[in-house]
């Protein structure tokens, strides 16, 4: 399969990452630019309801742990006071972005469903309830003809497959 599986951690395991770091700085989380908004604009109106909170991107090559952040897709922050920050990050490095920024409706598809996983995190979902929100976003776009058929099916097998998914029906 062309499309690389989410790589994503739960919230909790996501912000234990960055729980005793320092807070995300504004250079390393940038608002998207030029192509990258414009990518992104084109996946939030795959969305049923638009994100209320910011959306910035990370690149994980100025991050302190180059390797946690590369590991991720998307994530939330907790701050020092242990509430989850108002913003979803984006790792502008992940294969879902770097993919979507060549076009593909599938790749735009999937990232539109990551982001709907966080907007589920924010509003309060675990991570079983998130997995499902971004899996219901993703059969819609498959139903809706927004998503081809067979590229949608196997990457709705992919996400069956994930042991996470499963363990959550």
């Amino acid at each position: 399969m062309p499309h690389a599986i989410l790589r994503r951690l739960s919230l909790a395991a996501a912000a234990g990452l960055l729980f005793g770091a320092a807070p995300v700085p504004s250079v390393l989380a940038q608002t998207p630019l030029g192509v990258e908004a414009r990518v992104l604009e084109r996946a939030l109106r795959l969305l049923p309801a638009r994100p209320s909170v910011p959306i910035r991107m990370i690149d994980p090559e100025l991050a302190a742990d180059v390797e946690a952040i590369g590991r991720l897709d998307a994530f939330l922050v907790r701050g020092r006071d242990g509430k989850v920050r108002p913003v979803i990050y984006l790792n502008r490095r992940a294969a879902i972005f770097e993919n979507a920024l060549r076009g593909a409706d599938i790749d735009l598809a999937i990232l539109a469903a990551v982001i709907r996983h966080e907007m589920a995190h924010l509003a309060g979902a675990g991570e079983p309830e998130a997995r499902r929100a971004e899996r219901d976003v993703f059969e819609r776009l498959v139903a809706d003809g927004r998503v081809p058929l067979p590229e949608g099916m196997r990457y709705l097998k992919a996400l069956d497959d994930q042991p996470q998914l499963r363990e959550t029906r």
